[in-house]
């Protein structure tokens, strides 16, 4: 059995992350619900929402890296893994969190994040919480469309964001999973190495990609009622909206020098990214 366990590897931040353990020789498979994987990858079936299913995924693995799906549930589903985690005798839990998690804070998304983290916690397995600021790549799982047509809307004002590129977050998410001991009862809040507003962004989309895009302020009314036509769950809904109305406020803006700490580089910049995925938007 693999030593590391890699969950959510499809995802934007799991796909960078295999390529960081295979580029390190690193001993580890992927969870998946059908127990198939792309690429030759060693992969075992796993389904959040059965614990006996979770329990032998586990079962083998010192170290695990969790990154539980956006759904309504997941609380639940954070719940059926701790349970999992236990019997499966893991050693050590790197967790995909989120900037600002606290299980008392005022907005949902961030109050979400930390119940999360509280329960991994209680397991009394050493754990080390990965809690990134939002994505760049959102530029391209889910504005690209917007980009490549010129404009690219978000409720934000002219708040600034402190965003990371997902390769940082699998970068310090490899580092760790391959020396656990070394990061046991740290949490790295991961940040760009600095704040830029989505003006900024739209700035460096436009050099990058050779075409001007604009960045249009919206309401959150008119965000939620986005979202609403795309029939999101309410609970999503109202993350999101917690995520945009937090950022709008200001508290996105943060920078830190963990990535620094952990890789001994300073991150990617917006700059960098854009440049690095114009094609995306053309």
């Amino acid at each position: 059995m693999a030593k590391i366990l890699v969950t959510g590897a499809s995802g934007t931040i799991g796909q960078h992350l295999v390529n960081e353990l295979n580029a390190r020789g690193a001993n580890f498979a992927v969870m998946s619900s059908s127990g198939k994987a792309p690429g030759g990858l060693r992969s075992v079936k796993g389904d959040w929402n059965d614990v006996a299913s979770l329990t032998s995924a586990f079962t083998g693995v010192d170290t695990i890296f969790l990154l539980f799906p956006l759904v309504p549930n997941k609380l639940e589903l954070a719940r059926n893994a701790a349970q999992a985690l236990k019997a499966a005798q893991v050693k050590h839990i790197v967790r995909s969190s989120g900037a600002g998690a606290d299980a008392n804070a005022a907005f949902s998304l961030p109050k979400l994040q930390g119940e999360v983290d509280a329960i991994l916690q209680a397991t009394g397995i050493p754990a080390t919480f990965l809690r990134p600021s939002t994505f760049m790549q959102n530029f391209i799982t889910f504005q690209a469309s917007e980009v490549r047509d010129g404009a690219f809307h978000a409720p934000h004002g002219d708040a600034a964001q402190s965003l990371i590129d997902a390769r940082d977050i699998a970068a310090v998410a490899a580092a760790v999973l391959v020396n656990p001991v070394a990061h046991a009862g740290k949490a790295y809040t991961l940040t760009g190495g600095t704040a830029i507003s989505n003006t900024q962004a739209a700035a460096a989309l436009s050099e990058a990609t050779g075409h001007p895009v604009r960045y249009v302020d919206v309401s959150l009314e008119a965000a939620e009622k986005a979202m609403q036509g795309y029939k999101l769950p309410p609970a999503i809904i109202d993350w999101m909206l917690s995520l945009h109305r937090l950022t709008k406020a200001g508290y996105a803006s943060g920078v830190t020098g963990d990535v620094q700490t952990v890789l001994g580089r300073a991150p990617i910049s917006f700059a960098q990214f854009a440049r690095d995925h114009a094609a995306a938007w053309k």
